[in-house]
């Protein structure tokens, strides 16, 4: 009895489908209809019915080599796109059915739906769109721009070929930095040093700016200077400068005399 109740169990379990955390199931019934509803995580038997275990957690589809072209009709280089993404559960057995695509992830015994669809018709077009409305230098010198451009030309694209169930919630683009053709790489350091030299001869422009704003408050504060003096006096602006001018001569003369008499003192010694 205890042989008949293993042999049972045995079969019983071989005839069931793990659904593991952070996926679901999608169901398929003996008829080969696929139900509007997904398994949750758990055993389930399978006699009767499949069970599609589907990953939701996040997932990346990759692309590389790519050559879109830029505004200009210039072709970039080698172009690689990461994208990640989730699935959203409710919309997982809709799209499969519509589809019919069901993909092992990379490096993974998980699966998922529609990477082939990203892989080689989704993100390979949003590249190209988001391309083609800029040019090589924009680009390169803005990939985070360019990444966001990209995924929501993406975005756009899956709502168009899927309304209503389109199960993927992009989270980010990553564009890694890629090799400029030579004669564009040129053009963008002759641009980086003529701005450089453009900042550089802005920075002299603001210096000579500020000592003229000196020179114009202190010209201000020497008028203001000169009324209150006049003011206190009696006399005119006129006889205080000559005034002044005299005063500095007469201390210069002694300076000049107090210089000479150290230099002869020095020479009796």
């Amino acid at each position: 009895m205890k042989r008949i109740a293993g042999l049972i169990a045995i079969a019983l379990l071989s005839g069931c489908t793990q659904i593991p955390t952070g996926s679901v199931g999608i169901v398929k019934g003996f008829t080969g209809r696929i139900s509007d509803e997904v398994a949750g995580q758990g055993l389930y038997l399978s006699l009767l019915t499949s069970y599609f275990p589907v990953d939701t957690t996040l997932t990346r589809a990759t692309v590389d080599n790519m050559r879109p072209k830029d505004s200009h009709g210039v072709s970039l280089q080698d172009v690689s796109v990461v994208v990640s993404y989730r699935l959203d559960p409710a919309r997982v057995a809709p799209f499969y059915r519509n589809s019919k695509e069901i993909d092992r992830e990379p490096n993974s015994d998980l699966y998922t739906i529609g990477l082939e669809i990203l892989e080689q018709s989704v993100i390979p077009y949003a590249v190209q769109i988001a391309t083609e409305k800029s040019d090589l230098a924009t680009i390169s010198s803005h990939l985070a721009d360019y990444a966001a451009t990209i995924q929501n030309v993406a975005d756009k694209r899956l709502r168009d070929l899927y309304p209503n169930i389109d199960p993927f919630v992009l989270q980010s683009v990553t564009v890694p930095a890629f090799e400029l053709p030579p004669a564009i790489q040129a053009q963008m350091n002759a641009k980086a040093g003529y701005q450089a030299e453009l900042e550089t001869l802005n920075a002299q422009m603001q210096v000579i700016e500020q000592r003229k704003a000196l020179k114009v408050a202190q010209a201000s504060i020497d008028a203001a200077a000169l009324a209150a003096a006049a003011k206190s006096t009696g006399l005119t602006p006129a006889e205080i400068i000559d005034w002044k001018r005299a005063r500095a001569f007469e201390l210069l003369a002694q300076h000049t005399q107090a210089q000479s008499v150290i230099i002869n003192t020095a020479g009796k010694k």
